[in-house]
């Protein structure tokens, strides 16, 4: 009589095996630190937003964009406003925002639109660290946790 174990043991690492990645490379997204040679010069559109840990879907993803140049301007839509102030890419991907400089209009709209506003730019002030990833069509800032997270996409 043949073992049970011996049958399913087999059949299990086939399973197993088919659910696994195919290696290290696999198992997360190629990130590069974003640096301003990277990231500025380029305009970008917001393609995720997560503040706090939760996911927001804005209702007009379009109107929420980023640009900075070399000399560390960064500015952009923010929903319903625009927004600017300065930071520092460096090398290695950190933010330094100059929180003194940040400034925004002061424009008013439908409550919903205002609360992700809000949140866009509470994010945006939170993080810390930039990344390119799809081979630089896509700029991530973050903070450390990955809590407050924005993602942007190259836009034309």
């Amino acid at each position: 009589m043949v073992n049970p174990r011996i049958l399913i043991l087999p059949l299990l690492a086939a399973w197993l095996g088919g659910c696994s990645t195919n290696g290290p490379a696999d198992a997360f997204v190629n990130q590069l630190p974003g640096s301003n040679t990277e990231v500025c010069g380029q305009k970008w559109a917001l393609d995720l937003l997560r503040v706090d840990g939760d996911a927001i879907k804005p209702e007009q993803p379009g109107s929420f964009t980023f640009l900075c140049n070399d000399e560390g301007l960064a500015m952009g839509k923010s929903g319903l406003n625009s927004y600017r102030g300065n930071l520092e890419l460096t090398p290695s991907g950190q933010v330094l925002w100059n929180t003194d400089s940040f400034v925004s209009t002061k424009m008013a709209g439908p409550p919903q639109l205002m609360d992700q506003e809000s949140a866009y730019l509470r994010a945006l002030a939170r993080t810390q660290e930039a990344y390119l990833k799809a081979n630089g069509g896509r700029l991530v800032l973050r903070d450390a946790s990955g809590n407050n997270y924005i993602e942007y996409i190259r836009s034309p």
